[in-house]
């Protein structure tokens, strides 16, 4: 593991929806919170574990991270490798099957993966706590996670995959997802609570991401991202 970075790799099937979505905002966060040392030294990959290598992102997907102040616009479909999982800090995935393919390629990461909505619902039970000043503060919040893995026993694990469906699967999957990537962002990174509390208001408003009537099979929805909320923020976003 390399100590001088902090590395949170996201996985899901294609890489093109669930997990590309989850690292655009993470990437984001890490920006937004994280004082400006550390977030210079985290970073946030995503991975399939059935990629088709060199894919762009889903535009609905895209759309969605955009409106929530993410960029997806650079993002082509990774194939996961062992390597990849072995020098992550964090995992997380989209579905709790996937959890044990990856730890299939590298069965050492168990106490750092986890399912996306699982760390989110361990995190909003931990104490909130200031942005971390070093990378050993971050790694210790994960530690935390795995020590308290007991709090997410009968939670909802899976996120949708939207691929091939209609708007509503994405919507759906950014109500899903966001919540729980934002209370893992305030353990990790000091989201403050009323950005938390933001967000979800974001993703569960119905017209918030109109997709201008997105064609249902690949995804290809208009070319302009959903607009901020008015405020010239995105979606979510309070602070200055």
């Amino acid at each position: 593991m390399k100590r001088d970075s902090f590395t949170v790799l996201v996985v899901c099937t294609g890489n093109l929806n669930r997990s590309a979505l989850g690292a655009a905002l993470m990437r984001r966060w890490a920006e937004w919170y994280l004082p400006a040392p550390i977030a210079s030294q985290v970073r946030v990959e995503s991975a399939g574990l059935a990629a088709p290598v060199g894919s762009q992102m889903r535009t609905r997907t895209r759309l969605v991270a955009e409106a929530l102040g993410g960029d997806g616009s650079g993002h082509l479909a990774t194939q996961i490798t062992e390597g990849m999982v072995r020098a992550a800090d964090l995992v997380l995935v989209a579905e709790a099957a996937q959890r044990d393919t990856v730890l299939g390629l590298a069965p050492g990461a168990l106490r750092n993966t986890f399912t996306i909505r699982e760390a989110g619902v361990i995190a909003g039970e931990l104490p909130e706590a200031e942005p971390p000043a070093t990378l050993d503060d971050l790694r210790a919040r994960v530690a935390a996670l795995a020590g308290h893995r007991s709090l997410a026993d009968g939670a909802e694990t899976d996120i949708v995959d939207p691929q091939g469906k209609d708007d509503e699967a994405y919507r759906e999957m950014a109500r899903q997802e966001v919540p729980a990537l934002t209370r893992l962002a305030s353990t990790l990174f000091g989201m403050p609570a009323a950005e938390l509390l933001a967000y979800d208001e974001a993703v569960a408003d119905a017209a918030a991401f109109p997709f201008d009537g997105g064609a249902a099979g690949g995804g290809d929805a208009g070319a302009d991202a959903t607009p901020p909320d008015g405020t010239g923020r995105p979606r979510g976003r309070r602070q200055a």
